[in-house]
């Protein structure tokens, strides 16, 4: 059977026109007739409209389509592995490493936090605590621990522990863990106090030998105060634009490319974005970097305030035309987009601004490259080759080869086709002279197009021209677009009701 598809290349500078060929429905059959010495088959080949509704029922991987109210048609290129961080990330747990010595019946420890921070509020989460207690006495000792920092339920935390005189010297006790969930910690000094009073049975009151506290991991579910000025990554990753994959040569003009950051924060704390790096890369390997004062002065991110705990407070921020030089640097033909962001939290190292994270805080960060097709295309070259197999058919005395199209689309379109050999080296062409042009389809004064009239061509091959394609084992197909009045950089919309309608059917004689 004859497996062939004609006018698969695509316009570039519409995606509409770059996904199209691999849309097409394909039909099969024949028809038989002819007298005692040969017969004729008719093979249909093609048979579809290439609708822009279908070229989005089909998109994969990172491209999506986006159609406006009014129709018009844009297409993002988005990256799907999202940068987030959590809580855990930014403020990791700290381990209880070293026991902390208790002096004195009275003994401030620091919070391990940094000296940049203050915690004036914290509620502890999935932490526990021991205390040691040592003393030479010969006769039980109670002993009473009190943190006025850390309350539950307006009750200041107090414990109360007895070691018990066994006849041996000195007495110790390691307490069983003490779980501080729920607790709230208040302070304006990052320290704990911790104080406690020790008494014989007698009452009188005496200090112990030894005393120690520890706790196996710091954890809290809420974190308050001035959280310190510092910066975190948020990692890079790669956007694989694939608007130009097949161009071969040509000027594109797009009114308004544009790179889009969408950022959704639960931390209650001012953060910027650093940029690291933004970097576009053309098909031909020119590296462009984006330029923009958003680039240079980071861009601020919203978050919620102390009545909006634990609401997710997005920012969306674009770089246009208006604010960078994505125009320019896009119409080289972007290929991928890398790009490096970083977190600057508390930017402007103000220590009077209060914020806040909770252990359910986290940033989600996208970075997508959206297209808004309008814009021109002038001489622009495009071309894509597929295996095709015509052995299949053999003693062919003659064939014909029809074509119908016709083009919403507001560019003309002009198609030839090339038969390859092995070697990739041209055998012939499918159309006469440079090429079969499609019109463009005739804009109204609401910027749509009309349907576009229906081209008919038939081409003819008799046997020597036949036998040589038979032998081909590739199809290239080559199309110059223009966009009606492209020399004056019109911009055109692209609508989702554009289309293409192909029929395109072979007329083989064969003999019997």
């Amino acid at each position: 059977m004859l497996l062939f598809r004609i006018f698969r290349f695509a316009s570039l500078a519409f995606v509409p026109l770059l996904c199209m060929w691999s849309c097409f429905e394909k039909d099969s059959g024949l028809q038989v007739g002819g007298g005692e010495e040969d017969y004729e088959i008719a093979i249909p080949l093609i048979n579809s409209r290439i609708s822009v509704t279908k070229i989005a029922g089909v998109s994969k991987g990172n491209t999506a389509i986006i159609v406006s109210p009014g129709g018009k048609i844009s297409v993002l290129y988005k990256n799907n592995n999202v940068l987030s961080k959590t809580v855990a990330s930014v403020f990791p747990p700290f381990p209880g490493l070293f026991p902390y010595i208790l002096n004195d019946t009275l003994t401030r420890v620091k919070l391990p936090v940094d000296p940049s921070q203050l915690v004036k509020k914290a509620i502890f989460k999935d932490t526990k605590i021991i205390f040691y207690f040592e003393s030479k006495e010969t006769s039980d000792v109670r002993v009473t621990m009190r943190i006025p920092e850390l309350t539950k339920n307006n009750i200041v935390f107090e414990r109360e522990f007895i070691l018990k005189y066994s006849n041996m010297s000195p007495m110790k006790l390691q307490t069983d863990q003490i779980s501080v969930d729920g607790w709230t910690y208040k302070s304006e000094t990052n320290t704990m106090t911790f104080q406690y009073g020790a008494t014989l049975l007698s009452g009188k009151r005496i200090i112990l030998d030894n005393a120690f506290m520890n706790f196996d991991i710091l954890k809290f579910s809420y974190i308050e105060g001035y959280l310190g000025y510092f910066s975190f990554p948020l990692d890079g990753n790669i956007i694989d634009v694939g608007l130009f994959n097949q161009w071969q040569s040509g000027s594109f003009d797009f009114t308004d490319p544009k790179i889009t950051i969408s950022l959704d924060n639960t931390f209650g704390i001012p953060v910027r974005s650093k940029i690291n790096k933004f970097e576009l890369t053309s098909v031909t390997g020119k590296t462009l970097n984006l330029e923009s004062p958003f680039v240079d002065s980071g861009i601020d991110y919203a978050y919620p305030g102390f009545n909006e705990i634990d609401m997710i407070k997005t920012t969306h921020f674009e770089f246009n035309k208006n604010n960078s030089n994505i125009q320019d640097i896009f119409n080289e033909k972007t290929k991928t987009l890398s790009y490096d962001i970083n977190a600057l939290v508390n930017p402007l190292q103000d220590t009077t601004i209060k914020g806040y994270v909770t252990d359910n805080s986290y940033f989600v960060v996208r970075v997508a490259v959206e297209v808004p097709l309008q814009g021109s295309v002038h001489q622009v070259i495009v071309a894509d080759t597929l295996d095709i197999n015509l052995d299949d058919f053999k003693k062919v005395k003659a064939a014909e080869f029809k074509t119908n199209i016709s083009n919403d689309f507001p560019m003309d379109i002009k198609v030839q086709a090339y038969f390859l050999d092995e070697n990739n080296k041209s055998i012939l062409s499918l159309f006469k002279d440079d090429g079969l042009l499609i019109p463009a389809a005739p804009l109204n004064s609401n910027g749509t197009t009309s349907p576009g009239v229906i081209r008919s061509e038939i081409i003819d091959f008799d046997s020597v021209r036949f036998d040589k394609v038979r032998q081909s084992k590739r199809l290239a197909v080559v199309g110059q677009i223009n966009t009606t009045g492209s020399d004056m950089k019109n911009p055109v919309w692209i609508y989702d009701n554009y289309g293409i309608n192909l029929q395109v059917g072979a007329k083989l004689k064969l003999e019997l």
